[in-house]
């Protein structure tokens, strides 16, 4: 048993380090482009960039700083082993270093096509180091820990701190190269690239071959229920049937101050979704954004429409189109979907990597079966703003 987990641990330290090198190896690559890096690595070659420091030193300095940055904002909070996070960041400091000492070998682009070539090409390398450096889960890069305790301290999601993250980065590198180098520096195309087909690439390397990633690695069920996205995810779900009243999905909604359920069927199987604007737009006969509670009111047919919703059930206005995510995604990916489809919550579905993006339909008939892909159980709701 203990040659067993020996064994493991080796494997994932290697897929570890291995995800890493290939990580900075994409960054070199992007930063040979000249086209843009990045957002995590905006900063280090900004550095690089102002005052000279080579990068490797530059992104040593930076996950140090990052890590202080941690200790401060968290204080007693703070965790001792989360100064591991400086190893991790020297080992992606030398790797920057080595990866950009190979690109000395090959001439300098002048052609914009083979540019925009390397720029791709090194938004699949970032994917592809990151598929292997993420699940191996030995020690996260200080950028993750400072996003994570940014969340923590707000109590905001951790995509939404990412993106916030994100965007700082990127304007303090542009606004430093601005000032101090008249150009754009370390910010280009290629950071606005990366920041969408990174996210887009890793889901479809796991599409693909997530499964024999987490037979090399060991990777189970449990430890995947371990990972960040759990962490931050509303694990108290309250879910109605298609039967239930509106009455007392309201009543549901309102003393749990919830902005919506799932509606599952008697095996906890996802069938749709009832939120708060489902019912404002009923009463309103409007998109919900353009009104509120207290001009509802003030419509001449308000009392009417509200005796006729109290005389529904759920299934007459949830929506059964439900976009949902899977337990076992990168929180990076659900902050994508999220974005794209413009929603501020999600559930979230155990064993659900393979249909996270497809639309989950139910079908009109409630006593027919829906399609394997949402034959999944229910366990909790992802939020991406309080309710």
């Amino acid at each position: 048993m203990e040659n067993a987990k020996g064994s493991r641990l080796f494997v994932r330290i290697s897929a570890y380090v291995i995800g890493l090198l290939i990580m900075t190896l994409g960054v070199a690559i992007s930063v040979k482009s000249n086209l843009g890096v990045s957002p995590v690595s905006s900063i280090p070659y900004t550095m690089t960039c102002v005052i000279g420091l080579e990068m490797g030193k530059a992104t040593i300095l930076f996950h140090g700083i990052l890590v202080l940055f941690q200790i401060l904002l968290l204080r007693r909070a703070f965790q001792a082993k989360n100064l591991l996070q400086i190893f991790a960041g020297i080992l992606f400091g030398y790797f920057t270093t080595f990866c950009n000492s190979l690109m000395v070998f090959f001439p300098d682009p002048t052609n914009l096509i083979v540019r925009l070539a390397m720029m791709l090409f090194s938004t699949g390398l970032i994917a592809f180091g990151l598929f292997w450096y993420v699940p191996a889960d030995i020690i996260p890069l200080a950028g993750e820990g400072a996003m994570l305790a940014i969340s923590k301290t707000i109590k905001k999601p951790f995509p939404t701190v990412k993106v916030a993250f994100d965007v700082t980065m990127v304007s303090i590198s542009l606004i430093t190269c601005l000032v101090c180098l008249h150009s754009l520096g370390s910010v280009g195309i290629g950071t606005i690239v990366a920041a969408v087909l990174v996210g887009m690439e890793l889901r479809w390397i796991t599409k693909k071959c997530g499964a024999q990633r987490d037979a090399i690695l060991g990777v189970t069920k449990k430890e995947t229920a371990q990972s960040p996205l759990l962490a931050i995810m509303k694990q108290e779900v309250y879910t109605v049937s298609e039967e239930t009243s509106i009455r007392d999905a309201l009543r549901i909604i309102t003393e749990k101050k919830i902005s919506g359920v799932p509606v599952t069927d008697g095996s906890r199987n996802l069938i749709g979704f009832l939120s708060d604007g489902d019912i404002l737009r009923f009463l309103a006969d409007v998109e919900p954004l353009f009104i509120n509670a207290s001009a509802l009111q003030e419509l001449p047919n308000f009392e009417e429409r509200t005796k006729e919703l109290m005389a529904m059930r759920v299934r007459d206005i949830a929506k059964k189109q439900v976009i949902s995510v899977g337990a076992e995604m990168e929180l990076g990916e659900v902050c994508q979907i999220l974005t794209e489809n413009h929603i501020k919550k999600a559930p979230v579905l155990e064993n659900q990597y393979e249909q996270h993006h497809k639309i989950c339909a139910a079908k009109n008939d409630v006593n027919k079966k829906t399609d394997t892909s949402r034959s999944i159980r229910l366990f909790f709701c992802f939020n991406k703003s309080k309710s």
